[in-house]
């Protein structure tokens, strides 16, 4: 696979980790350039720190967690973190298009617009940019402007999905050995696991669990509760398909199964 390139389009700066960290370790591992591309700003996501701390930190350990799972770079977009669906859907699919056709990527892997349950405004925002920017990015009269630039048209031969709810996927990648470095890039990611420490002490205290159960998780300590949410999460993906651990993806090629099947004819 060397010489193969991936762009991930993704809001928030631990969005990659949770979901497809593992995965993307593996691609490196074997030889993909992987670039991601983080649209907000991560302006809110801390119960403590003020406004532009939590930018400047959230940068910093997005960098941290690329370089522990293999990323050549992190683009930062900075759009405010939460009001994305604030921002034109054309403005964030010009950008989309534009980054496709400077990167020209045969992989992207990105948020599902189809997927349900999908609570978050931001990462509905980046699926729709996104799947629009896959459509269009191959096509010479959209955004003309970019080849006077020097930016050709490029059509991205597969795209990964994000499958935070399972029922639509159909790709099931093995990262049993890579396990390790997902839950170790998530830790580096310290302003939004204390985040999420904070948000599941709350859920506890509104479902009426015992006060120590809150308490006795560390916020400052989040490798032990984080090892055990990844290793259930993923362990139980693994079982499905018969490995140790595995993350899921709605997948498709272009040319859809038209495609194929002149491929295979």
């Amino acid at each position: 696979m060397s010489g193969n390139k991936m762009l991930i389009l993704v809001a928030h700066a631990d969005d990659t980790e949770f979901l497809a960290g593992g995965t993307v370790a593996r691609f490196a591992a074997e030889g993909w350039e992987i670039i991601e591309v983080i649209a907000t700003n991560n302006e809110r996501g801390s119960f403590e720190l003020d406004r532009d701390t939590l930018i400047r930190d959230s940068e910093k350990e997005a960098l941290e967690a690329a370089r522990i799972l293999g990323k050549q770079d992190v683009i930062f977009l900075g759009y405010p973190d939460g009001f994305l669906g604030d921002t034109p859907i054309n403005l964030l699919r010009e950008n989309f298009i534009r980054l496709i056709r400077q990167h020209r990527p045969r992989l992207v892997m990105t948020f599902d617009p189809w997927a349900p349950f999908e609570p978050h405004p931001d990462h509905r925002a980046v699926a729709w940019a996104a799947v629009e920017a896959l459509s269009f990015a191959h096509m010479p009269l959209f955004h003309p402007e970019h080849q006077k630039q020097g930016l050709k048209p490029h059509l991205v031969a597969e795209v990964y999905y994000f499958a935070k709810e399972t029922s639509l996927a159909n790709q099931a990648v093995d990262i049993t050995a890579f396990v390790d470095k997902k839950i170790e890039a998530l830790c580096a990611h310290h302003s939004q696991m204390k985040l999420t420490i904070d948000d599941l002490k709350m859920a506890l205290e509104a479902l009426g669990a015992k006060p120590e159960t809150a308490q006795s998780l560390d916020r400052n300590n989040c490798r032990g509760l984080l090892t055990l949410m990844v290793k259930a999460w993923f362990g139980e993906v693994g079982k499905k398909h018969g490995f140790g651990f595995a993350e899921e993806f709605r997948t498709e090629k272009a040319g859809g199964p038209i495609a194929a099947a002149v491929m295979g004819s």
